[in-house]
This record gives structure tokens, sequence and C-alpha cells, in this order.
């Protein structure tokens, strides 16, 4: 007898995530104000609407747009400590410097099924 997973409590969800909804995603490791969380909200909330196909604020948003909003704002803000966009490690081996930020491939996952497609 196989074991059935439990049933999901939380019913259709409406709109994009809240920003409290944002900041409880967060958390505190990125130790960023309230008023830099809204702005990098709505930034990465109008991109993703650049790119997908984003249904209107007051009708059910799929789970994995939600999800990717969230990503981009945390993307978005812990790339701002590094305004160079490059993070580098010296150690007695040698040094190596890695290009941050950019691409999520969890975000391109997640938003996949819903980029618009370019015509030719």
């Amino acid at each position: 007898m196989s074991e059935q997973p439990p049933e999901d409590d939380l019913g259709p969800q409406i709109g994009p995530p809240t920003i409290d909804e944002v900041v409880g995603y967060i958390g505190a490791e990125l130790n960023a104000s309230r008023d830099q969380i809204v702005g990098a909200y709505r930034a990465e909330k109008s991109h993703q609407r650049s790119v997908c196909r984003v249904p209107a604020d007051d009708l059910e948003w799929p789970d994995a747009l939600r999800e990717s909003l969230c990503r981009r704002v945390a993307a978005n803000l812990a790339v701002r400590k590094l305004p160079l966009g490059v993070q580098s490690t010296v150690s007695d081996a040698g040094a190596a410097v890695m290009r941050v930020g950019g691409r999520d491939a969890e975000v391109r996952r997640l938003e996949g099924p819903h980029r618009k497609r370019v015509k030719a």
C-alpha cells in the first residue's frame, strides 16, 4: 500500500507573494532593510512581468512564479553587496575569481513554462 502525500490545505494563491512573504522567504541572513526589500521586489516583479506571461495581481498565480519572484528578490539583494559582480578568493593554493549574480538556474527552471516566446 503506497502512502499518499498530505493534501495541500493552502488552496490557490491569489496574486504575487506579498512583501511579508518575501521577507519571510529571505529571512535574516541577507540583513536587508524593508525599504531595500521593497525596492528589489518592485524591480524584480517588473522584470519578471517583462519576460514571463504573468497573471494579473488579482488572479491565481502559479506556485512556480511566486517562488521565482522570491528567489529573484533574494538574488538581487545578495548581489548588491558585490558592486562589481565578482567575488574573489585567495588561498595558499592560488586565487580564484567568480562572477556572481546574473541568471539563477532555479529561476530559469521555474519560469521556463511561463516565458514569453519571441516570434521571428
